[in-house]
């Protein structure tokens, strides 16, 4: 929604009032051959090198790519498109013929309005909600990624500083309300709990603060700048706790470099680009290539970007790209001098800090890459240049914008339709609305429609994953064997990491193909990793509905690997509990590859479900295994009448019981009193129990302790002071009886 209204918005803003000036040759040089290193995309692969990964595409998985140098050339031209926009945005942005009480304006006006955003997320944080279409895993802000929203808090802040100290310096009141709008977007920052967000808060605050203090060698500024990036740092200190913990200052001596997930992604994105043609793997191409490269960055959730927005574009437009941008930065930024007294200086030089530390932050995350933040940054950047302009007026220009406009605003309407419509048309856009289209065709068994849909989409997303894997499934429903195999295999290949991909196959194969479904099956296990017994419970459910050949393979599966055993066992009782322990116990007699939590675990079922005697026998030949079966000894010395011993096993192994504490020191006569006084008090009856085991009156403890654990909704532990009571009086069978009443009770209070 947030792209097509931009562009919309834009190609207006070019169509009314397109850009007159010029900004010379050069710069128009730099940014004309970034827009063409773009489009070399678009050109025949033959004419470059040839990398591995495509060649594994077509020739290993039969995709069928298109002739061009990006795989997905409508994909690409989507993010063309919107890369266009943004350098008409820059150029819009760089060339207003202002006053200088105009560019105040308009960062005023900025500042405020980010200030507000900074109030509605808090707002909506404080009330647990979000707006619908905000997508955010945190619950706060407009962006998915934290880091993005904190930047734009961040960048604003330095503003809101200038804004402040322009007011304060003429002696208005306006001060005040930014200071509310410093606090607002200070506090955001710190919910939001992005570590570059308060990175960028403070620094920029204080190179801010030192420049312009520096600028008007003021010892009592310096000292009041100094002071006040003390008492930001203090409240961020104690509001930030849980933010500044994620900077993991703790560790800083034990944290290596190797290790760290994002230096691996580093990695793999230069195998990547060593890999690639020297003119980049074209627009929208990072993620699904990426997935099939990584090597140290491997693990079990997918890379949407190289956490690095120079290193995306160096990726998909190749080195060439990275050197222009910084040479237009350069450029531009020229342009920013002088900042002398009366020409905004204190504006521009924050909007100038903000820039340069946006891009900086683009060395290790992707604000560049959201319209929001970018766009935002090239706005400031634009409002940072010296005016009144030296540009020359071109007509030229003036044409090509409104051209450009033209393109914008086709494209921003095609997306409003594409949105809307139910024949999605070519692009990103329509990828995401026929997979919308194709799962409403599988609810409705329209699976001849599903294949159709997703057939479409693929010619313009030859790479996705998830088409794929929808054909496949709808490909099985039709009884197209060799169609859905092969598409399987693609999405497999293309989502080499999430377990979901091998178990949906397995789900679709099971009715039709057990073999195929437990083929499947081992794949989806074998990227499960902490998630394997979860998800080996859900096949053992669906297997057990609809396949007893495929149970029976998920059973040999479950009883060699010990993790899966237990949610095996967990399904089983008696007769088919206990053959399946004693194939578990052929396969690992000694239970060597169980840890202490699993051990603990299957001794549980053992005790709950197993035979009594057959765990007497496991504890004779394994007497170090008595700490885990004590529940099954204890329950085996209770079926031979011997209570004592099994009461002794669960004092000796089992866990502590939890007692209220005693606030009081009342005497016995004193709680026997308040005990008739009130006798429902759980409180004063455990001080009378206590008080009366002390003065030996065990037989009053045990009225007591009785007076409770004979009424329902009782604290348990009323039944284990009855235990201890009967034990006391060497009555064993009836302490074993109430310890079990009250584990039972103690099991009723945990569900």
């Amino acid at each position: 929604m947030g792209r097509r209204t931009c562009f919309t918005l834009l190609a207006l803003c070019l169509l009314v009032r397109p850009p007159r000036f010029s900004l010379g040759a050069l710069t128009n040089l730099v940014i004309v051959t970034l827009f063409i290193l773009a489009a070399v995309a678009f050109l025949p692969a033959r004419w470059f090198f040839q990398p591995e990964w495509r060649a594994a595409f077509v020739n290993d998985f039969g995709i069928q790519l298109p002739s061009t140098l990006t795989p997905q050339p409508w994909i690409t031209l989507s993010y063309l498109v919107s890369f266009a926009a943004g350098l008409s945005w820059l150029y819009v942005v760089s060339t207003q013929d202002l006053e200088l009480r105009e560019v105040r304006f308009q960062l005023r006006l900025f500042s405020c309005g980010i200030a507000l955003l900074a109030a509605i997320c808090i707002a909506l944080y404080l009330a647990h909600t979000m707006l619908p279409f905000w997508n955010n895993e945190q619950n706060f802000g407009p962006f998915p990624n934290r880091n993005q929203t904190g930047d734009l808090f961040g960048l604003t802040a330095i503003m809101i500083l200038a804004c402040g100290q322009d007011d304060l310096r003429k002696g208005r009141k306006r001060w005040i309300v930014w200071i509310l709008a410093l606090v607002l977007i200070v506090t955001a920052i710190i919910l939001n709990f992005s570590r570059y967000g308060i990175v960028i808060l403070l620094g920029g605050s204080a190179f801010w603060l030192g420049a312009f203090t520096l600028g008007q060698r003021s010892p009592s500024r310096l000292a009041l700048g100094v002071s006040f990036l003390l008492l930001l740092l203090t409240a961020l200190l104690l509001f930030g706790g849980q933010t500044f913990e994620r900077f993991h200052l703790r560790d800083l001596g034990s944290a290596g470099i190797s290790t760290d997930f994002q230096w691996q992604i580093f990695h793999d994105t230069f195998r990547l680009i060593r890999d690639s043609p020297w003119w980049g793997i074209g627009f929208g191409n990072f993620e699904s290539i990426f997935a099939i490269c990584r090597d140290a960055s491997l693990s079990y959730r997918r890379a949407l970007h190289p956490e690095s927005d120079w290193l995306w574009l160096w990726t998909e437009l190749g080195w060439p790209a990275v050197v222009l941008t910084l040479v237009g930065i350069a450029l531009l930024v020229r342009r920013v001098s002088p900042l002398r007294v009366g020409t905004n200086q204190g504006y521009r030089l924050a909007a100038l800090i903000a820039v340069l530390l946006f891009a900086i932050h683009g060395i290790v995350d992707v604000s560049g890459h959201r319209v929001g933040t970018v766009f935002a940054a090239v706005f400031l950047l634009g409002c940072s240049l010296h005016r009144p302009l030296s540009l020359k007026t071109s007509r030229w220009t003036s044409i090509l914008f409104r051209f450009v406009g033209l393109v914008l605003l086709a494209a921003g309407l095609s997306l409003f339709v594409a949105a809307r419509s139910e024949k999605p048309l070519p692009g990103s856009v329509g990828v995401s609305s026929a997979k919308q289209l194709s799962a409403v065709a599988d609810t409705e068994l329209n699976f001849s429609e599903t294949k159709a849909l997703t057939t479409r989409a693929l010619q313009w997303a030859p790479l996705d994953w998830e088409l794929y894997l929808a054909r496949a499934i709808a490909e099985v429903e039709l009884k197209q064997t060799q169609n859905a195999v092969d598409d399987f295999r693609r999405a497999r290949f293309l989502e080499p990491i999430a377990y979901e991909v091998p178990l949906a196959e397995g789900n679709a194969w099971l009715p039709y193909r057990p073999m195929l479904a437990v083929t499947a099956w081992r794949e989806a296990l074998r990227r499960a990793g902490p998630l394997r017994p979860a998800v080996y419970a859900s096949m053992l459910s669906d297997a057990s509905l609809r396949s007893p050949e495929v149970s029976r393979i998920l059973e040999a599966i479950g009883l060699s690997e010990h993790d899966l055993a237990l949610p095996y066992l967990n399904r089983v009782s008696d007769a088919s509990f206990n053959r399946a322990l004693a194939q578990l116990l052929r396969n690992d007699p000694n239970l060597q590859s169980f840890s202490e939590t699993e051990k603990l675990a299957l001794f549980a079922f053992w005790s709950e479900r197993g035979d009594p005697e057959e765990i007497s026998r496991a504890v004779e030949q394994h007497p170090d295994w008595i700490r885990y079966a004590w529940l099954g000894m204890a329950k085996y010395k209770a079926s031979k009448n011997d209570f004592r011993a099994a009461y002794q096993l669960t004092q000796q192994y089992g866990e502590s019981v939890a007692l209220p504490r005693v606030a009081t020191n009342f005497s016995l006569q004193d709680l026997e009193t308040r005990f008739h006084a009130a006798p429902n008090n759980y409180g004063i009856g455990y001080e009378l129990y206590r008080a009366q085991m002390q003065n030996g009156r065990i037989d009053d403890a045990l009225v007591t302790a009785r007076h409770f654990s004979e009424r329902p909704n009782s604290p348990a532990y009323f039944y284990f002071l009855e235990a201890q009571c009967w034990a006391e009086k060497q009555n064993w069978e009836h302490a074993w009886y109430a310890w079990q009443a009250f584990q039972a009770a103690q099991a009723r209070a945990t569900k």
